[in-house]
């Protein structure tokens, strides 16, 4: 096996290995004996993720191309190009053998869930849904078990309610007649769902439907603001009409269900000249300095300029009842912001 440059993403089963990077083209190899199956190119952009069937007779990519491509192995070929993101794709999730049903997350922080079980291999016919908006990009998204956790630059996790896309779903009038006149009808094998509806969930709002690609009728002939027929909004693209229709798009869940809070993440650090302290600035705009000596000896400081942490003068600290006094190289000086409950009372002075 021989690859040259970056891999942002992987993809494997018993008899397959997919990986993908900068190169905008995804590559099989065999993972018994290393060698090359084959390699797809169709994407503009990098691969920021893979998913194979369990067959291993079908891959899908998501790129920074803001497209989501359906390969299939034994064709060799790019089978369909889905277009319901408008930002990079980051991240893709399925448990499904068939890959009839996948997450995907992009770096608006958009969570989407397609669902292609009984078109007959015709995913125009799909349904895509915008179950939540993030408020940074999502880099991960897992479902489990009725729910979707993603992971975004943030420190924290989030756990949304996943949406049922079986044939109980509450679509509105427009949409559910459009999937009554599909030729092929969904098997039980394919829905495992029970056939009863869950009248407890609303019903789904045509602004959370997107256009699955762009060669869809569904919901391109659908007006955003309900069932009346008006002219398709095309979300792809960087005209006006494009943007407008972005715009419009409304995520299911609005708020997630469960957040798992971690620990601030650092953003810069500084080590001073005496090898024995480091301060550090984190997500949460907080300076703390240090010791690397006795590692759980720290100082929290009051808020500093974020700016000012590369300026800060490379004399180590001096310590006086309790206080932490900082020489800055910068003469201009920042209010004290509020400590962090239970810090230690400290202060940050200017020359």
């Amino acid at each position: 096996m021989s690859q040259k440059g970056s891999v942002y993403a992987l993809g494997v089963t018993h008899d397959i290995l997919a990986n993908g990077g900068p190169e905008s083209i995804v590559r099989l190899w065999d993972p018994r004996s290393g060698g090359r199956i084959t390699k797809f190119v169709g994407h503009t952009d990098m691969i920021r993720a893979i998913l194979i069937s369990e067959s291993g007779d079908m891959v899908v990519s998501a790129s920074a191309d803001q497209t989501v491509k359906v390969w299939s192995v034994t064709a060799g070929r790019c089978m369909h190009t889905l277009t319901m993101h408008d930002q990079s794709v980051w991240s893709l999730f399925s448990d499904d053998p068939r890959l009839d049903v996948f997450y995907s997350s992009d770096r608006s922080g958009l969570v989407v869930k397609t669902d292609v079980r009984g078109t007959g291999g015709d995913m125009d016919n799909g349904l895509s849904l915008a179950v939540a908006k993030e408020n940074d990009g999502v880099s991960k998204v897992i479902a489990w078990d009725g729910s979707i956790w993603t992971a975004t630059a943030r420190a924290s996790i989030n756990r949304w309610k996943d949406v049922d896309t079986s044939h109980t779903l509450r679509l509105p009038e427009a949409y559910r007649q459009h999937r009554a006149s599909m030729t092929t009808v969904r098997s039980k094998e394919s829905v495992p769902h029970p056939a009863v509806a869950d009248t407890a969930e609303p019903p789904i709002p045509a602004k959370s439907i997107l256009r699955i690609s762009n060669t869809a009728s569904f919901p391109l002939v659908i007006g955003r603001d309900g069932d009346d027929a008006a002219p398709g909004l095309v979300r792809k693209g960087s005209d006006p009409l494009a943007e407008s229709a972005a715009s419009l798009v409304e995520p299911i869940r609005h708020l997630p269900e469960e957040t798992i809070e971690g620990q601030f993440g650092l953003v810069k650090h500084r080590l001073l000249n005496d090898r024995k302290r480091v301060l550090t600035l984190d997500t949460a705009g907080d300076v703390l300095m240090w010791d690397l000596i006795q590692v759980s000896d720290r100082i929290y400081l009051h808020s500093v300029d974020a700016l000012l942490i590369d300026n800060m003068s490379s004399a180590a600290p001096s310590r006086a009842s309790g206080n932490a006094t900082w020489r800055m190289s910068s003469p201009r000086s920042t209010p004290a912001r509020p400590s962090r409950p239970g810090a230690p009372s400290t202060s940050a002075r200017g020359p």
